[in-house]
C-alpha cells in the first residue's frame, strides 16, 4: 500500500495530510500547497553536515529540532572559511639545481623571498622551479589566492630533496609580525623528501611562531601543529574587506598527500627551521613507520612538473538559484557559489488506518479517532515510501475535480453541438417553405 502523507499546516496551526505533491514557494519563502498551507519538515543540521563532510561523508542528512514550517528565511548562504587545502603535484626529477643559500640551502627560496609593498604586483619569489595556485576563503567569504612554490635543493644517493613555500596575498596578510614586511604572505615553509622511486616519503613543515618579532629569521619558524588527520596546519589572519580591520585567525591544514598517524614530528625534527642547516638528516621530519601516503600524493617522476589534484573546503557567499527534492525527501538549494546545500528534510505521516482519515476536499485529509494519530518519519525509512519527482514543480492532480471538469466540458460540447443541429434543422425548414 501507499505509506506516507505530506503534512501541511494552515494559519490556525491545524494539521492536514495530503498525497498531492504540488508545492511552490510563496513570496514569504514558505513552501505551500495550492491552499496556501505550509509543508512541514525538519531543518537540516548544517554544522553536523560540515563535520561529516570533513570526516569523509555521511549516510543520511542529519536533522535538528522539532518538525517545523519549511520556509527559507534567507535566499543566500554565508561563505565558509577554508579549513583544509590539498595541493598534490608531480615535481620533475630532471630539474636542475640552481644557486643555493650557503648556510641554509634547504630554505634558499624562503631566504630570497622579498615582498615589496611599494611594488605589490611584483612576484616575491625569484627562484621557483614550479608553482601551483588555489583560491581560499576567509570568514567573510572573500577569496584569497594561496600559491605553493617549489624549488629543488638536493639530490644524493637516490633521494631527492625539494623545498616549498606556501604564500598567500601579501597585501591581505594582517598578521602583526609579517604585515607589509619583506616576508608578508608567507604562511608555511618546509621540505619534501622523495625516495628513489619518486614517491614522497618524508617532509617538514614550519610556521611562524606566534611570539616571533622577526619573521625573516629562520629561528622564528617552528614545527607546524597537526590536525586530527595528521596533516600539518598553518594559521593566517586576513585583513577584512575594508582593508584595515584584521579578522580572527583561521587555521588551515595543508595536505600534500603525506600524513602521520603519530600526530607528532619525529625526534629528528629540529626545534626551528634554523636548526636544519646543511644536513639532510635534519629534514627527516616524520617517523617513516607512522607515515601514510594518500590516494594522491606529491611525486617526483621523470615527467614535466604539473598539478595532479587541488581542492579546498571553503566557499564564497552565494544566492539561491534553484531548489530540488530527492527521493529521501531532502530539499536542497543550488547557490551561485556552486554549492548545493541541504536545507530541510520533508516529514511524512503514516496512520494505522489511513482509510479512516476524514476527507476535507482539495486533496486534504485530517486525522480522526478511527485513523489514529500521525506517526512521523522520513522517506525511504521503515514503512515510508520514497518521494517521487525530482523538482517541486511535479504535481499530482485531484482526480475527482479533473473528472468533474472533463464531464462539464463534455456536456458543454454536447450542448454546443445541439445548438448547431437545431440551427441546421431550422435552415432545412426555411428551404422547404421557399419551395
Amino acid at each position: 500500500g501507499e505509506h506516507g502523507f505530506f503534512t501541511v499546516k494552515n494559519d490556525e496551526d491545524e494539521l492536514f495530510y495530503t498525497r498531492a505533491g504540488n508545492f511552490r514557494f510563496d513570496k514569504e519563502g514558505a513552501l505551500v500547497d495550492p491552499n496556501g498551507f505550509v509543508l512541514q519538515g525538519w531543518a537540516v543540521d548544517r554544522e553536523a553536515v560540515q563535520e561529516a563532510e570533513r570526516g569523509g561523508g555521511m549516510t543520511e542528512v542529519p536533522i535538528t529540532g522539532p518538525i517545523t514550517d519549511i520556509q527559507l528565511d534567507s535566499l543566500e548562504i554565508d561563505g565558509l572559511a577554508t579549513s583544509s587545502v590539498t595541493v598534490v603535484t608531480n615535481l620533475d626529477s630532471q630539474t636542475k639545481i640552481g644557486a643555493l643559500d650557503a648556510t641554509d640551502p634547504y630554505f634558499t627560496q624562503f631566504k630570497s623571498y622579498e615582498y615589496d609593498s611599494s611594488n605589490p604586483t611584483a612576484t616575491p619569489v625569484s627562484n621557483s622551479d614550479f608553482s601551483s595556485t588555489i583560491n581560499v576563503y576567509d570568514a567573510q567569504g572573500q577569496a584569497h589566492t594561496l600559491t605553493v612554490y617549489y624549488n629543488k635543493v638536493a639530490g644524493a644517493s637516490g633521494e631527492e630533496y625539494w623545498e616549498y613555500t606556501v604564500v598567500t596575498d601579501p597585501a591581505e596578510d594582517g598578521r602583526s609580525a609579517t604585515a607589509s614586511g619583506a616576508k608578508a604572505g608567507v604562511v608555511m615553509i618546509g621540505t619534501i623528501t622523495f625516495d628513489s622511486y619518486g614517491v614522497m616519503e618524508n617532509m617538514t613543515a614550519f610556521t611562524l611562531d606566534s611570539n616571533a618579532s622577526d619573521p625573516s629569521d629562520l629561528s622564528s619558524w617552528v614545527p607546524a601543529a597537526f590536525d586530527n588527520n595528521g596533516t600539518p596546519t598553518f594559521s593566517i589572519q586576513y585583513l577584512a574587506s575594508n582593508g584595515s580591520t584584521v579578522q580572527d585567525a583561521q587555521t588551515i591544514s595543508f595536505d600534500m598527500g603525506l600524513s602521520t598517524t603519530a600526530g607528532a614530528w619525529s625526534s629528528n625534527m629540529p626545534s626551528s627551521a634554523s636548526g636544519v642547516g646543511t644536513s639532510a638528516a635534519n629534514i627527516a621530519g616524520l617517523d617513516i613507520s607512522s607515515t601514510e601516503n594518500g590516494y594522491y600524493s606529491t611525486t617526483n617522476y621523470n615527467a614535466s612538473s604539473y598539478t595532479q589534484t587541488i581542492s579546498q573546503d571553503g566557499y564564497a557567499t552565494g544566492w539561491l538559484t534553484s531548489v530540488s527534492v530527492d527521493s529521501e525527501g531532502v530539499l536542497s538549494g543550488d547557490f551561485t557559489n556552486g554549492r548545493t546545500v541541504e536545507l530541510f528534510v520533508i516529514s511524512l505521516a503514516n496512520f494505522i488506518n489511513p482509510t479512516d482519515l476524514h476527507r476535507e476536499g482539495n486533496n486534504l485529509f485530517s486525522a480522526t479517532p478511527a485513523s489514529g494519530e500521525a506517526e512521523m518519519g522520513r522517506a525511504n525509512q521503515g514503512v515510508f515510501d520514497s518521494i517521487s519527482g525530482n523538482t517541486l514543480e511535479t504535481s499530482n492532480v485531484d482526480m475527482a475535480s479533473e473528472m468533474v471538469a472533463m464531464i462539464t466540458s463534455q456536456r458543454a460540447f454536447q450542448a454546443n453541438s445541439k445548438v448547431i443541429t437545431t440551427a441546421d434543422a431550422m435552415m432545412q425548414k426555411a428551404l422547404e417553405l421557399k419551395r
